[in-house]
């Protein structure tokens, strides 16, 4: 699988297509630890193999992938690690895409369209459509694991009231993220008509406290309390989730959540989600998209997306619930 969440979320069409395909068939996922949460809410998948970090236990838990018998391994990374590390173990096809030599340590493999030209939903799902003609892109189910319901409820009681998401982080880096006082501006435009909740993981703790410093109408703050499962069950329960362009963001999407997706370096027509209750805000500067990490000028892609942009897309989803 994918290392980031985004991208796990964006290749589980071809996982649900392959299962659609072989409903008898036993499915593994071969994820990194950290967001190996993600497998629980895809009923089309059977197992879990969580990887860690490279080390003693990483090998150990490539050992137990050899031992289910898989026949066939698609490896979404591009990296040469991901195909060194699963190759041989009795796995008899190997596919992913081509590189230098990597190739040589596949079974099938695709030459890689060039970069920036397709969505990434249908680069993930190309691999399994070589491999496969037949299969046809369909919808994801996704199903909340036991007790994660429980979980987001005991973290975030019902209280009556609409909630309207936040989701600020951009662990790709600070240029994807919109300035911390247009967020708070949001957050007091939207207190009157909900109860705002700040989601995101330990690595946003700065930027919420510049938010919280920032608002009048202090929002209810689940920033490092939420594992992936727990998360999901808590953004199926807004009314609207506005926010950088994140893995949580595909997450919520996926799950029908309306959101509301503020896009700047990156590019909407790769990354943004292809979900129906989606509304990209985007105002294109002349150099964007540069997928840059940080912004070497003045954030002129972000800083023209206005509060009143999104607060007035975050109401009209808030009002069609």
């Amino acid at each position: 699988m994918p290392n980031w969440l985004g991208d796990a979320v964006m290749a589980a069409p071809a996982i649900q297509a392959v299962r659609t395909l072989f409903p008898e068939a036993t499915i593994g996922l071969a994820i990194k630890e950290n967001v190996a949460g993600f497998g629980r809410l895809l009923p089309a998948v059977d197992k879990i193999h969580p990887l860690p970090s490279p080390s003693a236990a990483r090998r150990l838990a490539i050992k137990e992938i050899f031992r289910e018998n898989y026949q066939l391994l698609v490896i979404f990374p591009n990296s040469f690690r991901s195909a060194w590390e699963l190759r041989g173990g009795g796995i008899g096809e190997r596919i992913g895409y081509s590189g230098l030599v990597r190739s040589l340590l596949l079974t099938h493999s695709l030459a890689r369209p060039p970069k920036h030209s397709v969505h990434q939903r249908d680069y993930f799902f190309a691999l399994v459509k070589e491999r496969f003609p037949q299969l046809q892109m369909t919808g994801v189910d996704m199903a909340l694991p036991k007790g994660a319901a429980e979980a987001s409820a005991a973290l975030l009681p019902e209280r009556g009231r609409p909630l309207a998401g936040i989701g600020f982080g951009a662990t790709y880096g600070s240029a994807k993220m919109w300035p911390a006082d247009r967020f708070a501006a949001v957050i007091d435009r939207l207190a009157p008509h909900a109860d705002v909740v700040l989601l995101g993981a330990e690595s946003d703790r700065d930027v919420e406290r510049r938010v919280s410093e920032l608002v009048n109408h202090k929002p209810i703050s689940l920033i490092g309390k939420t594992d992936i499962p727990t998360l999901a069950a808590t953004l199926k329960r807004l009314s609207v989730y506005i926010t950088n362009d994140t893995g949580p963001m595909h997450l919520a999407a996926a799950l029908g959540t309306p959101v509301v997706s503020i896009f700047g370096p990156t590019d909407p027509h790769e990354t943004a989600p292809l979900d129906s209750a989606v509304m990209v805000l985007r105002q294109k500067a002349d150099c964007a998209p540069c997928w840059k990490r940080h912004c070497p000028i003045d954030h002129r892609c972000m800083t023209a997306i206005g509060v009143e942009d999104v607060a007035a897309a975050a109401l009209e989803f808030m009002n069609t619930r």
